[in-house]
């Protein structure tokens, strides 16, 4: 599968970017190694984005971090 974009609430910008053997869905937790720790992430939305008129899109998540 190609990358996945990970967006935040509101971010213009992905987050990260992760490779998963199938595309999580809505309600999933991803958690993130950052530095010796993890951060938590709940999937709220999936979409496919397409690059330029290529007829190729990336997949994208919009996730809510977990406290």
């Amino acid at each position: 599968m190609s990358p996945v974009e990970i967006y935040g609430e509101d971010e213009l910008k992905p987050l990260f970017e992760g490779k998963f053997a199938f595309l999580p869905r809505i309600g999933d937790t991803i958690s993130k190694e950052r530095g010796g720790y993890f951060d938590y992430y709940k999937v709220v939305e999936i979409w496919q984005r397409e690059e330029g008129e290529s007829g190729v899109f990336q997949p994208c998540l919009s996730v809510n971090a977990i406290d």
